[in-house]
């Protein structure tokens, strides 16, 4: 049985309708991301189901109880909800100090002090905070306060925990180490998790599940993997990973292989929807796809290299063709004005019919 049901769920402010028919289900012990652009509705869907917005139609259900349902008028309130909330901000109060702040929702729900002490000691211990009770959040990094947001959550043994952006406020280095910790203690704890974030790095390192929101709609729902490798959508394949965005005109069509015409450069690929001759496209093409080979190669499109930026583990070279420009990875030096062959692989560069000439 699944743990979260989502069915049909619609939210307006005014005229403006934010969620247009979101529906999934997840299974106890899953990881959700809810993934997408500022707007996509994502933060919306979270609040909604922590029962901070209210929807105008729909279902959520959560381990067989109706925690909203527009027909027959369930509505919960929040703190009746049984779910953890870490929001992005932390919200921690200032002038409590560490276990208080734990303790908190403990102390509205009237439970003992004695079994109060215990819970928040077995929260922080469990988050590696538990010398640091006494503190203040002001005495606090990032990080730390972080997991006591985290704790706070976690001190109530919620069905399912709900993160909103949990790990923005960190630094990059930081948010590296956090995504593991993070995922580690959501397994260990056997919970149920739904996490907002627009990184998409972020979501396929925490996440199980990736749902990649458009427009208030779910535009895929997948894997990381999936949605990173197999996108069901021109949408999907722009956002995710680094690519090169190329618009052109379809030449030929054989079958699922088409040959396509970029600002005079042919390449052939392959459809990602019937194409037909003529036809405005835009081709896809990730980043790491891409080949370098020696300029004195037999295979691949000779190309001027024309600048090469350092990004660490790896430089991106920006090769000329033409109009077009095409970005590469390598990890040998390219200097700009030396000449290289661009290998290109059919399979990776996905054609799809230009976004003005869709069919909805």
């Amino acid at each position: 049985m699944a743990d979260i049901q989502i069915d049909q769920l619609r939210l307006r402010y005014g005229a403006v309708e934010v969620l247009k028919g979101v529906s999934f289900t997840a299974n106890a012990g899953s990881i959700i991301a809810l993934l997408g652009a500022s707007g996509s509705g994502k933060t919306t869907l979270l609040r909604a189901l922590a029962g901070l917005e209210q929807p105008s139609a729909g279902k959520i259900i959560l381990s067989g109880a109706t925690l909203y349902d527009s027909e027959a008028s369930i509505n919960l309130a929040p703190e009746a909800r049984g779910l953890g909330l870490v929001f992005q901000s932390y919200a921690l109060w200032p002038h409590k100090t560490v276990a208080e702040n734990v303790g908190y929702p403990l102390k509205l729900r009237k439970i003992g002090r004695a079994e109060l002490d215990q819970r928040v000691k077995d929260a922080l211990d469990g988050v590696g905070l538990g010398k640091l009770a006494e503190r203040y959040p002001h005495q606090l990094s990032g990080g730390q306060q972080q997991r006591v947001a985290l704790a706070r959550a976690l001190v109530y043994a919620p069905k399912v925990i709900l993160l909103d952006e949990p790990l923005s406020n960190l630094d990059a280095k930081l948010r590296e180490e956090a995504r593991i910790w993070l995922r580690r203690l959501i397994n260990e704890r056997g919970l149920s998790a739904i996490c907002v974030t627009h990184d998409q790095v972020e979501a396929m390192a925490l996440a199980d599940r990736i749902l990649l929101l458009n427009g208030g709609r779910v535009d895929q729902d997948g894997s990381p993997r999936e949605i990173y490798q197999k996108p069901a959508s021109l949408f999907a394949a722009e956002f995710m990973g680094s690519n090169n965005h190329l618009q052109g005109r379809v030449t030929h069509v054989d079958g699922g292989r088409v040959t396509i015409d970029v600002a005079g450069q042919s390449f052939t690929g392959r459809a990602q929807q019937p194409l037909t001759m003529g036809q405005p496209v835009v081709v896809i093409l990730r980043t790491e796809k891409i080949g370098l080979l020696p300029a004195t190669a037999a295979e691949g499109i000779l190309a001027p290299v024309i600048d090469s930026l350092y990004l660490g583990e790896r430089l991106e070279v920006v090769c000329q063709l033409g109009d077009v420009l095409l970005r590469a990875y390598s990890q040998e030096e390219s200097e700009p004005d030396r000449q290289v062959r661009l290998h290109i692989p059919e399979e990776a560069l996905w054609v799809y019919l230009a976004p003005e000439t869709s069919i909805d």
